[in-house]
């Protein structure tokens, strides 16, 4: 019995599911000596033949990708895709952006402490504290902290959260103050 009898008879011994998946990594039931991996994702190697050597007839040898790890990469983005796409609730959300701003309130440097504190300000999350506590901890007015909190909303595009007063309210304050 020759090698291609002897394959040809394993590959019809298989679940058409393992069928299925050796063909989706390449094998070939009619050439045996394929292990699956096409030729471009294999390592080559040609000793200047010029059957598979560069246009000069060159010796040439080297890798290229592996096909399989390729496909399972692919694989893995897509489920990363499917993942993204996901629609978060405002709770959700919030939570995420909370722990990922906690690496600048939990820091040491005090003014990297006091930014992390007015972006969570200016994205509404409860349990900040209060704009006057803020300022007198970090030795400055509170309408430092407030020019801040408002820039961060505005760069940001984000509405007045409940820490900060309406568009309306500082336009009036404002104009009161140039009144004076």
């Amino acid at each position: 019995m020759s090698l291609n009898d002897e394959y040809r008879k394993f590959w019809k011994s298989l679940k058409k599911e393992q069928r299925e998946a050796l063909s989706a990594c390449g094998f070939d039931p009619e050439q045996p000596q394929d292990d699956g991996v096409p030729k471009p994702h294999r390592y080559f190697w040609t000793d200047g033949s010029g059957e598979e050597g560069d246009s000069e007839g060159r010796r040439t040898d080297g890798y290229d990708i592996n096909y399989r790890q390729a496909v399972v990469f692919l694989q893995s983005r897509e489920e990363v895709i499917d993942v993204i796409h996901e629609v978060m609730t405002r709770d959700e959300v919030l939570d995420v952006l909370s722990k990922v701003l906690s690496v600048m309130t939990d820091c040491n440097d005090p003014g990297v402490r006091l930014q992390g504190t007015c972006i969570k300000l200016a994205l509404g999350m409860p349990g900040q504290p209060t704009m006057t506590s803020l300022a007198e901890e970090n030795g400055i007015t509170r309408a430092a902290v407030s020019l801040r909190v408002k820039t961060i909303q505005r760069k940001l595009g984000l509405p007045p959260s409940v820490y900060m007063k309406s568009e309306h309210a500082c336009k009036k304050l404002s104009k009161a103050r140039r009144n004076k």
